[in-house]
């Protein structure tokens, strides 16, 4: 099936273009099934892959290209052909990763049939998340950065698409605008990171970029300039300080939708893209250091926002860009297993989260959690599935999101002691405002009669997504762990190539010969290094559960109802703090203050070039030109034509003159004008 994997991103492509071109629009449309089928198709493919790579039958890395096009260009002071491929590269991340990203589509999808049945742009909805789903499997198959780069972008235009879907409300439409130009800013950081690589390498090719780093042949300055753009553009993807901004709004768009921005694919595209170009990371330790504490400062300032926050939406959406911190650092440490780890297992438990979310949206028709509360017998299906993703999310032993949180914090302890502090700090909000969430939701008796008593659980094609999910949510990190399974299928790579130590003393190869280089060579890299990911002594990791423990404890003290008088209390005395965390830091304030500037400087920009540059160096060159050219008209009219018509006049008069005298015949009056014309000529001689 490896050998088929092309197929895994087209199927979704082909679906989306024949959910939206055929049939008509309805809000019944049997469409949307293609979708689902074509996604069960993918998750088939990519289930027998990562069976596969598991057992060890599939020998990984494994590539395949096809000649795409062809272009002339320079590189090293020779100019040669470069044949630009297309194809597939499929190691053992990408493997799981497959599984992952068609797993919670799927679901996705199959939930959404219900959640947005009657609307009128039903059928449209499932293209674009088809699409959405088709973009992101490109980006984990694809082994060029240039078509990387293609579906990263088109990532970012589903996005806009699905967060703006509701296109009739201000909301959706300011979110939308806010979210691609906020990604985009991040995304500039990233084309400029794929042009130096290739100015470097000659190359787009993953595979032959990976030969210089591993072999040292790249510059120490340029695998840092080349791996912060990297950062910059994985930053605006998943959602990194401070580019964060845009992902609370992004709850704007269809719940189902938010799921899979948030679990598997747009959030998840900043962290593969980090993953798939690891090598030029640790290449450079200011790039890893640098990856490291902007993962730790957006996990802790995203927590720190979700502790005061109502949105049930907003809650999540914080948690998402906090558990992306989580990865990022530990990314930044070297924490690869771990980072990826978590990725997988967070996909999960956070698309059971919104899900769950949407669940309880659609039976009490509103976001705001103030509002909720006794829904646990109203809705037991949602409320056992949510309790198994809270518990996951929180990292409380036996559910998948222990295993990986774990393991993070044990790479970053092995790293660094003090961000270990901050980001067993940062778990201990998660615990607590995870929990929150749940009691206010679920505990006690409805604080609204009207919603609590008209609430219900939601139908079958709703809460059977939920079920497998939060069958997954407890299991998959004990199954990705057991055996070291997941340190098999997600090997930490070395840092380079044995030889590079020598690389400095080694000449250099001939950049253009590049591409041949690495294709003499193709299995350089197929069985990468790697050691076991570092864990934390058992007295702290015995220490730290007992603090999570400890953090749900003070969530149900606090908000176990049915009045909250501590939390309020709490609230009154820290009011300036709550008002800082409900303002997302002043974040949001800052980027309008800096866009109100922007305004302001071309509004400055276009008074100069009306007033200053148009009036007085376009236009006042133009009335000095107007001026110049009047009077000169006034001289040529005056002056010029005057003397031209008056010589003309003279020699007419002069000629009609002679003209009589001739006719006449007269010798005597010609004697007499040569008498004279004579005399003028010797006197003008003689003067």
């Amino acid at each position: 099936m490896i050998e088929h994997a092309y197929l895994i991103p087209l199927i979704p492509l082909a679906a989306s273009l024949l959910v939206l071109f055929g049939g008509k629009e309805d809000p019944h449309s049997p469409m949307p099934w293609v979708a689902i089928g074509a996604m069960a198709v993918c998750l088939g493919l990519s289930w027998t892959i990562f069976q596969g790579a598991a057992s060890g039958a599939l020998a990984l890395p494994y590539e395949r290209n096809w000649e795409w096009f062809s272009f002339a260009t320079t590189l090293g002071g020779k100019s040669f052909i470069y044949a630009m491929p297309v194809g597939v590269l499929i190691d053992a991340p990408a493997a799981v990763l497959l599984v992952v990203v068609s797993l919670v589509s799927l679901m996705v999808q199959v939930y959404s049939v219900s959640y947005m049945h009657g609307d009128p742009r039903y059928k449209r909805y499932f293209a674009f998340v088809s699409f959405f789903t088709a973009a992101m499997l490109g980006l984990v198959v694809s082994s060029n950065l240039l078509v990387t780069f293609a579906c990263w972008e088109l990532m970012g235009l589903c996005s806009y698409l699905l967060i703006g879907f509701w296109f009739e409300r201000p909301g959706p439409c300011e979110a939308q605008k806010k979210a691609f130009m906020t990604t985009k800013l991040g995304d500039s950081g990233l084309y400029v990171a794929l042009l130096l690589l290739y100015a470097k390498t000659g190359s787009f090719q993953l595979s032959q970029i990976r030969l210089f780093f591993e072999h040292g042949y790249m510059p120490a300055a340029v695998a840092t300039a080349a791996a912060l753009g990297l950062l910059l553009g994985a930053a605006g993807k998943s959602a990194q300080a401070p580019l964060f901004i845009w992902l609370p709004d992004a709850m704007e768009g269809p719940t189902p939708g938010s799921a899979l921005i948030h679990a598997a694919t747009m959030v998840a595209a900043g962290i593969l893209l980090v993953a798939k170009t690891y090598f030029v990371f640790l290449a450079s330790p200011v790039a890893m250091e640098a990856a490291a504490w902007l993962g730790l400062l957006t996990a802790f300032l995203a927590a720190a926002m979700a502790l005061v926050s109502y949105d049930i939406k907003r809650v999540l959406a914080f948690s998402t860009i906090s558990q992306l911190g989580f990865m990022m650092c530990a990314l930044g440490v070297g924490g690869f297993t771990a980072g990826l780890f978590h990725l997988t297992t967070h996909a999960f438990f956070k698309a059971l989260l919104f899900l769950g979310a949407g669940s309880i949206i659609h039976a009490v028709h509103t976001n705001d959690m103030r509002l909720m509360g006794g829904l646990s017998k109203k809705m037991p299906v949602t409320f056992l599935t949510m309790l198994a993703a809270v518990l996951a999310i929180a990292g409380v032993p036996g559910f998948s999101g222990y295993y990986s949180k774990d393991m993070i914090l044990g790479a970053v302890w092995e790293h660094n002691r003090l961000m270990f502090g901050l980001l067993a700090f940062t778990a201990l909000m998660t615990a607590f405002y995870m929990f929150r969430l749940f009691f206010l939701t679920f505990w006690g008796e409805g604080r609204d009669h009207d919603r609590h008593h008209h609430a219900h659980e939601s139908p079958g094609l709703i809460t059977a997504p939920l079920l497998v999910l939060a069958l997954l949510a407890v299991f998959s990190g004990f199954g990705l762990s057991r055996g070291h399974l997941v340190e098999r299928l997600l090997p930490k790579p070395v840092a380079a190539h044995p030889a590079a130590e020598t690389a400095q003393a080694a000449p250099r190869p001939e950049q253009s010969a590049a591409p041949e280089a690495a294709r003499a060579h193709p299995a350089d890299h197929a069985h990468p290094i790697h050691h076991q990911e570092a864990e934390m002594p058992a007295p702290l990791a015995s220490a730290v559960v007992a603090l999570v423990l400890g953090a749900i404890g003070l969530a149900f003290l606090l908000y176990r109802g049915p009045t909250y008088p501590i939390a309020d209390l709490l609230k009154s005395r820290l009011r300036p703090a709550f008002a800082l965390l409900d303002r997302r830091w002043y974040l949001d304030d800052v980027f309008l203050a800096l866009a109100a500037l922007s305004d302001r400087v071309a509004a400055l920009a276009f008074w100069i070039d009306a007033n200053v540059i148009d009036r007085v160096f376009v236009d006042g060159w133009g009335l000095l030109t107007r001026v110049f050219a009047e009077i000169g008209n006034a001289l040529d009219v005056h002056l010029v034509d005057s003397a031209v018509d008056g010589v003309g006049g003279l020699a007419a008069d002069l000629g009609a003159g002679l003209r009589a005298l001739v006719v006449d015949g007269q010798v005597q009056v010609y004697l007499a004008y040569a008498a004279v014309f004579g005399l003028a000529a010797a006197m003008l001689l003689m003067l």
